[in-house]
This record gives structure tokens, C-alpha cells and sequence, in this order.
């Protein structure tokens, strides 16, 4: 990380969250991914303040102060967990610490990196074939659609929809974003491209046929289309 962003970040919680307890910088400032459209990202630990979001320009930056209470991080993990989104975990894991008024920082980031190594919740047999459901109807309506438009949308449902089954299934990390093809890429590099690939085809042919025979040879793995006898509850 380049030590500017690191005295930015160290000016900012001086400006504006002179309370706070613990600090973390991460995200691309942590990893060397800047780009022209990065910002700062910090985890902020503060008693005095509301668990948020917010979003600031400072010295010429952008930044995304992840404001927490320790109870409320404590319960950011665990949610992180259930739901496979490890945004906050990982920057705890993995950022430069740069406050850490009572000493207890270290201790949170050891936390932090053991919750990912261990992943996220492993899905039971009722949320895969609730996603075998949801692939199934979406596979359904590209299937039959003749509106490119729609197919369009109907297809982002559809490969966000694969690409949560095949991660979560085996216990793995899906993150949001840029972060869903870099896990996915991490975990089967083949089965990524080659779902990049067939969707190149349609995009440029507009010829699914590939493209369907991909996805459903994939989903075989998990048990194959679901609809005659699926039972889904409300909550």
C-alpha cells in the first residue's frame, strides 16, 4: 500500500472519527489492484457511533467508512457467513491495522482470518434445491424467450444464480461483484471460462444452444432440474 493512502486514511479518522477504537484499511488500497476509480475502504470500530455505511471524498479520495460497534462486527461475521458475502471479513483478515486504541485489534484480525479460512456455512440439501428450483424456472424462460432484451435479464439471474449453487454447495466464498468471478475463478478455472465462453457465443451470435447445454449439464452435478414435487416455505 502506498504510504499516501495510508497518512490520508490516518488524517480522515483524526477529521472524523477521533473516537474510534480500531482501524482498518483494505480493500485495493490493501491488495495493489488501484485503479483511477478506486477508493479508500475502512473498517471502522467505534462504541460511539452508529453501525453504517458512508461515503466521503477527502483530500482528493474517495472513501467507504464501514462504521461498526464491536457487537455490531461481531454480528457482521456471523451474518457474513450465513449469507456467503465475507466483504467485511476479509478486510478485517487482511487489512493494515492503523488504530488500535486498547489492544484488542489483533485479536479481532485473528478472528477474522480464521471465520475465512473456514468459509462460509456449508448449504444443507434444502437451499441447494432451492436454488436446482430458481435455475430451473430461469432456465425455463431463456429457454423459451425470443425477446433478446429479456433474455438478457432473464441470463443475469440465471448465471448469478449457477455461480452462488456451484461455490456455496462445496462451502465456498461468493463476495459480490468483481469478487463472484474472482472466487469462482479461484475455485474451478475451466468451469469460469468456459461459462464465459458459451455466453460470448450467445452475446455474439445470439444462439443459445451452447450456452443451455452448459448450464444444464452443470447443474447434473447438483441433481439436475427441480420443479415436479419441490416444496418451498415462506418465511
Amino acid at each position: 500500500m502506498r504510504d499516501s493512502i495510508k497518512r490520508i486514511a490516518q488524517q480522515f479518522i483524526v477529521s472524523h472519527y477521533p473516537e474510534s477504537d480500531i482501524v482498518w484499511v483494505g480493500g485495493s488500497a490493501v491488495s495493489g489492484n488501484l485503479t483511477a476509480e478506486s477508493d479508500i475502504d475502512l473498517v471502522i470500530i467505534d462504541e460511539t457511533e452508529t453501525p453504517r455505511l458512508e461515503c466521503y471524498h477527502f483530500l482528493g479520495w474517495k472513501i467507504e467508512a464501514f462504521i461498526y460497534t464491536p457487537f455490531s462486527l461481531e454480528f457482521e461475521f456471523q451474518t457474513a457467513r450465513y449469507r456467503g458475502m465475507p466483504t467485511i471479513i476479509k478486510m478485517c483478515a487482511e487489512g493494515l491495522l492503523i488504530e488500535d486504541k486498547k489492544g484488542n485489534g489483533k485479536e479481532v484480525q485473528r478472528e477474522a482470518k480464521i471465520l475465512y479460512e473456514q468459509g462460509p456455512q456449508l448449504w444443507d440439501e434444502g437451499k441447494i434445491n432451492e436454488a436446482r428450483y430458481q435455475i430451473t424456472d430461469f432456465l425455463s424462460d431463456f429457454r423459451s424467450s425470443e425477446d433478446f432484451e429479456e433474455s438478457l435479464f432473464i441470463l443475469n439471474k440465471l448465471i448469478n444464480t449457477l455461480t452462488e449453487l456451484i461455490l456455496r454447495a462445496d462451502g465456498n466464498w461468493v463476495g459480490e461483484g468483481k469478487w463472484v468471478v474472482r472466487n469462482f475463478k479461484s475455485y474451478d478455472k475451466d468451469l469460469c471460462e468456459n461459462l464465459v465462453k458459451y455466453t460470448k457465443t450467445y452475446m455474439d451470435t445470439n444462439d443459445k444452444t451452447e450456452l443451455i447445454s452448459f448450464i444444464q449439464s452443470t447443474l447434473d452435478n447438483y441433481g439436475g432440474e427441480l420443479f415436479v414435487g419441490y416444496k418451498g416455505f415462506f418465511l
